[in-house]
């Protein structure tokens, strides 16, 4: 069953500039990872948000650890497992549809 990400609440000083620059070091737009659906980022309400749609939550489980992770690594100097963290919630999608 497809699943959407949303993370939101980042610690202080992570936005555009460090989307961005980890978005760059995963090339994720020349090579997708596998089972991504769709994507977004931008502010909603006043917070940095990211959503995405996945085919499984395994799918997005395996991106986060082996290139999101990796990537905020080299770019920040942070460990994203430890410290602040952001506020990820997960919703059962119903349906969606690509036209």
């Amino acid at each position: 069953m497809a699943v959407a990400i949303r993370t939101t609440d980042f610690p202080e000083g992570v936005g555009t500039t460090m989307y961005d620059a980890v978005g760059a070091e995963m090339d994720v737009a020349n090579d997708p990872p596998e089972g991504l659906i769709f994507h977004w980022a931008g502010e909603v309400d006043g917070k940095w948000t990211v959503t995405n749609l996945w085919e499984t939550r395994e799918a997005y489980d395996r991106f986060r650890d082996e290139r999101l992770f990796p990537a905020i690594r080299k770019v920040s100097g942070m460990d994203p497992g430890s410290g602040p963290q952001p506020t990820v919630a997960e919703f059962a999608v119903h349906d969606y549809m690509k036209p």
